[in-house]
């Protein structure tokens, strides 16, 4: 059976709105249904929380949220763990103090990247009124805003999720849907292109790169301009507008700072989640490298 082509939402007021400045998050701090959330941490080869940074400063009010424990499968390595099970992740809520009423914000240090996998996780457990910081921890301290060492007391949260499973690729769904979407990789350039020792590294085949690092301004490590961000997509990915959109990246992470930038300019995309990392675990599927 043929699939049809869905052509993706492009009104951003379809969407809630999926960043806040720090100007604007300064002036809603202390509002009984204003949760913020620390969410630095940092990957690498020992990926992890930076609990010990909250710890020296935060944003107030904010509490940390330990992105290995929240929301995602606990007793798999990162790199290939994926969303977490329907009860894990309303202990999440509960634990985190979340209810139906409350706006989330989140922020990190990464570009976004911790901050963005749980803005989807969050979104996918059907919990919609949450929005990342752009530019992160970095840009608050630019901008001279207050810090804080007091670590707040969380009630119990009263969210109910429920799966929005069009959010989400999982391998076996990823494996059918790519023949008829547009994937894009979000990936730094290295790690999309590969490495000429290693034929198990490089990109899956069809995806086109769509480096986080494109969607952040280098100096100030906010998102670029909407249109901005269009401009770029009309450049790479000439069929942006018409294709439904899969991100996808090493292991889930880089991927949603596209799908961020997408949201940005109304656009809903779906993460397959675990990406490159779940699909080159079968040494029979295909790699592409390019140099």
């Amino acid at each position: 059976m043929e699939k049809k082509h869905r052509v993706n939402k492009t009104s951003s007021d379809e969407l809630f709105p999926p960043l806040i400045s720090a100007k604007e998050l300064s002036t809603i701090l202390g509002q009984d249904n204003i949760k913020v959330f620390d969410v630095r941490g940092i990957w690498g080869t020992n990926p992890k929380p930076l609990f010990d940074e909250y710890k020296v400063e935060h944003i107030p009010t904010a509490s940390f949220l330990d992105w290995r424990k929240e929301f995602i499968e606990t007793d798999i390595v990162p790199s290939l763990a994926q969303i977490s099970s329907f009860t894990e992740a309303k202990q999440s809520f509960i634990d985190l103090g979340i209810n139906k009423r409350d706006t989330v914000i989140l922020y990190d240090n990464y570009n976004h990247m911790f901050a963005g996998r749980i803005w989807w996780a969050m979104r996918y457990w059907g919990f919609d009124n949450v929005r990342v910081l752009n530019g992160g921890f970095k840009n608050w301290k630019i901008k001279n805003l207050p810090v804080s060492q007091e670590i707040p007391n969380t009630l119990k949260g009263t969210f109910e999720p429920i799966a929005q499973e069009h959010l989400r690729r999982s391998l076996e769904d990823f494996i059918v849907d790519k023949e008829y979407s547009c994937v894009l990789d979000g990936r730094g350039i290295n790690g999309y292109n590969g490495k000429p020792e290693d034929p198990r590294t490089g990109h899956i085949p069809g995806a086109i790169s769509a480096s986080y690092d494109s969607f952040i301004d280098k100096n100030t490590g906010l998102f670029i301009r909407p249109e901005e961000i269009k401009t770029l997509l009309n450049k790479t990915v000439p069929n942006w507008q018409t294709e439904k959109i899969i991100c996808s990246c090493g292991a889930g992470y880089s991927g949603t700072v596209a799908m961020l930038a997408l949201a940005q300019i109304g656009v809903e995309s779906s993460l397959f989640d675990g990406s490159f990392n779940v699909w080159k675990q079968d040494p029979d599927r295909p790699i592409v490298q390019s140099f």
